[in-house]
């Protein structure tokens, strides 16, 4: 280990087989729920729950203002751990509502039509005063801002009753009679954030951000513009310095953008951070160098701005504790108390009252090459513990971690592993330097062969699922992986039509190596392309549209960008805006509304050279995600009987599509298998989009006892509130597991010791299965912790003989009750070895 002049640590890299699971250290981690943020107070007393905002009195006193269902509770929280509610400010009903702070007024926004602005009297904060509700112009609002220096007043997403009427900018010169003074009225504004003369409007319907200058707020002239993939821009906030605003995009799978807007033209984005992929941000607020963001599902999260172009997550407080994704648990935090306390308001569960404890330090990563170049797209991985990332187009990413030494690994395809230590202390910031050497490549080819006459089989997939490895065989059967680092692989040969086939192939540095494959025809297959007697629909089938059929399907999609309605030329770059058609409100949780872009439905089958599948629904040609999709409830597919008899072990292969928008509402996709047509049980919980075509394998005797009656019944289902939800069904297979080659795979032998492999399915839904690989029989601990590191469920404990140990956990508890979704560790103490692998949870 060398050291710089300037502190750094230069670390060369410790060469490891690529693909194994590594040591956890047994470092103390935070409570699953929270992480250095206490809760001091929760107070739920009404039905439901939108935003909340700080109001700090002239003497000091400090109340929360929570917006309910019914109206505004405003509740003095001077002493936090002892709350009390001073008023309750009645308003029409209404599940938004938003309100901020201008001296001794608060000014409430809802969408209820004719709700208005409530404007309240806070002269004494003990006994709040309703002193009117202003409608002129319009009669409802979305959000709420204030420009606390010039005192304005600015009202975002405006309507009257169903016609929208801009973003208002109010004089509050006279608090309590505010007066008009300009509005944009060009596109619809879903919120507005005001620094000095500029202001940013989040404009989430055209999926753009606007930079205005308000030096003269009568008249606001747009600066720039510009549209991202997967914009839904509905909130966003600067850093301290000025230059990095953060946007939160409020749409499924969507993330916290960082720009860079040093050239307010230029505006690149520099970070995008998420913390759970399945969740939806909400709102950003920045307090010195701390972002606070309200991130519905997984509650409270507090990001370290130190860097600002690099926020890094040090504080969480997970309010809502169950599935992850959909408009539940946190609607807004309010970080703006002199005396550090900070709120957070549940959409289901109230007032949450918070004191952050900072008890952290930063580690700062620098992957470089060894010419010194930084290598961007590197994980960062804290050893056995929760805390990743990843490094940005300059090579570099920050932690956020516990006082104390952590081990951290940086791995990026086609270079060496490397590891170094980093000690933390409390408000530190650390510096590390890797180098990463490049890996000595070498190449894995062969030929995949038709068992029953040696054939070359053309369309044939070789591939490791976790790593990029991926080739087709050609006419012949050839292929080739070239490319290929050092390292253990779990490669895959699969065809439709054929049984998979599945070996460890362990990679020497620079070599070259033939892996040839001989695939045995499955024992009945359905390419879908003709009927061979499924059905359609099923007893309970409720569905209003997207019924199965069988079909060429029609491909939908969403759009991998928005185009400005309004603007003329390129909106990426500042032109002036002439007037338009204001675009709609702000989408309340429609169908479709929320909906990241890409793929929806398939636009070719699974099947090499064929055409037909079973779709949900199948609109026309240039049709809308939503013309075609499953609504209103479910609908059923089921194949004829399969004929298992006689077979040893039988399983079913199949390529299923699985997408839908709504993550955390009750839609998905149940796979059973019966073997009477009566007892149905249940085999797979899809709820998790995978908008491609994903290779499935059920064991037929781990669910039913296999004989000539087995059926699958595949059950689509959008059962939520809103939402798009569309499945596909191809290649169809039945094959005896027991007939397949257990080959291992040619060359040298498996690195010493064990090898964990990755859990497949991962994510899921239900269950997942994991491999445990010992060169050496001997004793073997396998068990499920959760992220704070507590034990959940227990695997395999006890001798093991040398080879594979297959293990299934089927997520529940040792109590078996069904665990949360979340992320979990899966942990082997085995061959001398320790050994974790990372899995999600996502019912």
């Amino acid at each position: 280990m060398q050291h710089s002049s300037n502190g750094t640590r230069i670390l060369a890299a410790i060469v490891t087989l690529a693909g194994m699971a590594y040591a956890a250290p047994h470092a103390a981690i935070a409570a699953a729920t929270s992480r250095n943020v206490t809760l001091l107070a929760h107070l739920d007393n009404y039905a439901a729950y939108s935003a909340c905002w700080s109001y700090v009195h002239s003497d000091g006193r400090e109340y929360a203002i929570l917006g309910t269902d019914a109206g505004t509770s405003i509740v003095n929280i001077t002493n936090p751990s002892s709350p009390y509610e001073v008023a309750f400010i009645p308003g029409l009903p209404s599940v938004w509502r938003e309100m901020k702070q201008y001296r001794n007024w608060v000014y409430i926004s809802t969408e209820a039509a004719g709700g208005g602005i409530q404007i309240v009297r806070m002269t004494d904060p003990e006994s709040p005063v309703l002193v009117k509700t202003y409608v002129t112009n319009f009669n409802r609002a979305h959000t709420v801002a204030v420009d606390t220096t010039r005192a304005l007043l600015i009202l975002n997403g405006t309507r009257f009753d169903g016609i929208p009427t801009g973003m208002r900018i109010l004089s509050l010169a006279d608090p309590e009679n505010p007066v008009e003074v300009g509005s944009y009225l060009t596109d619809y504004v879903h919120d507005s954030w005001v620094r000095n003369d500029t202001l940013y409007a989040s404009c989430i319907s055209s999926a753009i951000m606007r930079v205005f200058n308000f030096a003269n707020p009568a008249a606001p002239t747009e600066l720039v513009s510009w549209t991202y993939p997967g914009a839904r821009t509905h909130s966003a906030e600067k850093s301290r310095d000025g230059r990095y605003p953060y946007a939160c995009d409020e749409v499924n799978y969507g993330t916290m953008k960082v720009f860079d807007m040093q050239d307010i033209f230029a505006h690149p984005k520099v970070r995008e951070v998420t913390v759970n992929p399945l969740s939806i941000v909400h709102n950003v607020h920045v307090k010195q160098d701390t972002a606070f963001v309200a991130w519905y599902t997984e509650g409270v999260r507090l990001f370290d701005l130190t860097d600002p172009s690099l926020p890094a997550e040090w504080g969480y407080y997970d309010t809502y504790g169950r599935f992850s994704g959909g408009f539940h648990g946190v609607w807004e935090v309010a970080p703006f108390y002199p005396s550090g306390t900070f709120i957070a308001s549940d959409i289901e569960s109230g007032l949450y009252i918070f004191r952050a404890n900072p008890n952290y330090g930063t580690l700062r990563v620098t992957a470089r090459d060894a010419a010194s170049v930084p290598i961007p797209g590197a994980d960062v991985v804290c050893v056995g513990e929760s805390d990743s990332t990843r490094t940005q187009s300059f090579g570099t990413a920050i932690l956020a971690l516990a006082p104390g030494s952590h081990t951290v690994r940086v791995r990026k395809w086609g270079y060496q592993d490397a590891f170094a230590v980093g000690g933390i202390t409390k408000g530190g910031h650390d510096f590390i330097d890797v180098v990463l050497q490049p890996a000595a490549l070498g190449t894995i080819m062969g030929t995949v062969l038709r068992a029953s006459d040696s054939t070359g089989l053309p369309d044939a997939t070789v591939e490791d699922r976790d790593n990029p490895l991926l080739a087709s065989s050609g006419s012949s059967g050839g292929y080739t992986l070239p490319g290929t680092p050092p390292g253990t692989y779990r490669l895959v040969c699969d065809r439709a039509g054929y049984g998979p086939q599945t070996r460890l192939v362990t990679m020497q540095a620079g070599a070259s190596m033939t892996e040839s494959w001989s695939l045995l025809r499955a024992a009945w297959y359905d390419s879908c392309d003709t009927d061979k007697g499924w059905s359609l629909s099923a007893a309970g089938d409720n569905a209003t549209d997207g019924l199965w059929v069988r079909a060429e399907p029609v491909g939908t999609s969403f759009a991998s960008a928005i185009k400005d309605p309004t603007a003329r030329g390129n909106p990426n770059t500042a032109s002036p805006f002439s007037p338009g058609t204001l675009a709609p409100q702000h989408p309340e949780p429609e169908e479709g509304g929320f909906s990241q872009e890409g793929q929806v439905q398939p636009d070719d089958d699974a099947s090499p050279g064929t055409g037909f599948c079973f779709v949900t629904g199948n609109g026309a040609v240039g049709g809308a995600p939503a013309d075609g999709d499953v609504d209103g409830g479910k609908t059923t597919l089921m194949t004829p009987p399969l004929p298992v008899g006689g077979m040893t072990d039988p399983t079913i292969g199949f390529r299923r599509w699985y997408y839908m928008n709504t993550p955390g509402e009750p839609d998905s996709l149940l796979i059973d298998l019966s073997s009477d047509g009566v007892n149905w049980v249940r085999a797979r919980t899809i709820r998790e989009s995978h908008p491609d075509w994903h290779p499935e394998l059920i064991r037929v005797k781990d669910y039913v006892v296999p004989d000539a009656a087995v059926r699958v019944r595949f059950i689509a289902q959008d059962e939520g509130v809103s939402g798009i939800v569309e499945a596909a069904i191809d290649d169809l297979e039945l094959h005896d597991a027991a007939l397949l080659p257990t080959h291992v795979g040619e060359g040298p032998e498996m690195p010493p010791r064990a090898v964990l492999g990755a859990p497949r399915p991962n994510p899921a839904s239900q269950t997942t299965t994991i491999t445990l690989r010992l060169k050496d029989a001997g004793p073997a601990h396998v068990a499920v912790y959760d992220i704070a590191g507590r034990f959940v469920a227990l695997l395999h404990s006890g001798n093991a003989t040398a080879g594979f140990l297959p293990l299934t956990w089927d997520g529940r508890d040792s109590r078996g009750r069904q665990a949360a979704s979340g992320v979990y560790w899966i942990r082997a103490d085995a061959g001398g070895e320790k050994l974790a692998r990372r899995f999600v949870l996502a019912r």
